[in-house]
């Protein structure tokens, strides 16, 4: 690099660490908002929440990634334009194309960064968030609201159906439990009108009991209970645990469930449309970079603030068409390779045609 090109990369290195860092304790506050939104109540040790928030810093980061190089950028152009160092490097010959090598620079360390963060560090990271998670509802008995809700024990061979769970009484209501022998025939069945905890034991109430043969049939009467004890905490919490979207998963292992999944004959649209989302996202931090630049050099005669307001700008506008594109990828009325590429292909278009125009 040449001593300019040295000197306008670390312009940037504050901006951008404001930038990355204030868009990832925002990303943070917004998981912590939904972490309080399935909380029932206050019986969450505060180093556990910090534990589980801290998981989180990984994948924030990778998300913010973009963003810090765009304010990074916009800000150090508005200052070097005001202060007449731009000017006095352009009148030294450097165009301003060149100008932008060392703003490009930083666009392309910020994909890298971000793809590797997204792809390496933050699925185990959010692995031990989903733990720790299940730690967390340990404190609470039933976590939040849901309606027919189908789970697995492994280790027991049991399969549990809950009909409603209820975060007001916490309690499960309308409680089936199908127990398994290792061929996968159904051996019992167990009912109960519903299920209360009772520190970390369940307890069902009201209900009854019956025993199969090898061939399904009925091998003697019900058996009634008015409470009878059950262990449903681990599989409860493995219910929980497990609850883990395409946004959370790495681009390999979103690659392996498209692969397993449409190997079975199932659609895998939506899955494909993350897919193309993990690998663009990251991209973002270099088309940023293009758009911003040329926007904020010619328009830093505004003020000294106008960088954050170009920064700002671009990053809902960018934000508008990605939420667009997803929502008709999502829907299948759109093609999984253009959802999550047009948002870099229309900004990068953008970016290009200004950095080029401007003289």
């Amino acid at each position: 690099m040449r001593r300019c090109d040295r000197y306008l990369f670390s312009q940037l290195l504050l901006p951008s660490a404001i930038g990355l860092l204030t868009f990832a304790v925002i990303m943070l506050g917004d998981v912590a908002r939904q972490m309080g939104a399935v909380l029932m109540g206050s019986r969450v040790p505060i180093w556990l929440l910090a534990q589980f928030l801290s998981c989180y810093i990984p994948h924030a980061l990778s998300w913010a990634m973009p963003v810090g190089a765009l304010v990074g950028v916009a800000m150090a152009m508005t200052l070097l334009t005001n202060h007449g160092e731009i000017t006095a490097l352009r009148a030294g010959g450097l165009g301003f194309p060149r100008l932008c090598r060392a703003f490009v620079l930083m666009g392309l360390l910020g994909a890298v960064a971000s793809f590797v963060l997204g792809e390496y560090v933050a699925p185990p990271a959010v692995r031990r968030a989903r733990e720790l998670f299940a730690q967390i509802g340990l404190t609470q008995p039933v976590m939040q609201e849901q309606h027919n809700v189908f789970f697995r024990d492994g280790p027991s061979r049991r399969i549990f159906y809950i009909g409603h769970m209820n975060p007001a009484s916490n309690q499960l209501e309308r409680v089936t439990i199908w127990q398994q022998d290792e061929a996968g025939r159904v051996r019992g069945i167990t009912t109960a009108e519903w299920a209360e905890a009772r520190g970390e034991v369940w307890y069902l109430r009201q209900g009854a009991s019956v025993s199969l043969d090898v061939d399904g049939q009925q091998t003697g009467p019900p058996v009634t209970f008015g409470e009878q004890e059950v262990t449903l905490w681990r599989a409860l919490q493995d219910y929980y645990a497990s609850q883990r979207t395409p946004v959370e998963m790495s681009a390999a292992e979103l690659g392996d469930l498209v692969a397993t999944v449409g190997g079975a004959g199932r659609d895998t649209h939506r899955e494909l449309v993350q897919l193309h989302f993990k690998y663009s996202l990251p991209l973002a931090s270099l088309v940023f970079v293009l758009c911003g630049a040329p926007i904020a050099f010619r328009c830093a005669r505004y003020g000294s603030f106008v960088g954050v307001i170009v920064a700002v700008g671009i990053v809902f506008l960018y934000n508008g068409v990605r939420s667009w594109t997803l929502a008709f990828g999502l829907a299948g009325t759109l093609d999984p390779f253009w959802a999550g590429w047009i948002p870099d292909m229309v900004f990068g278009a953008l970016g290009l045609a200004l950095l080029t125009a401007t003289r």
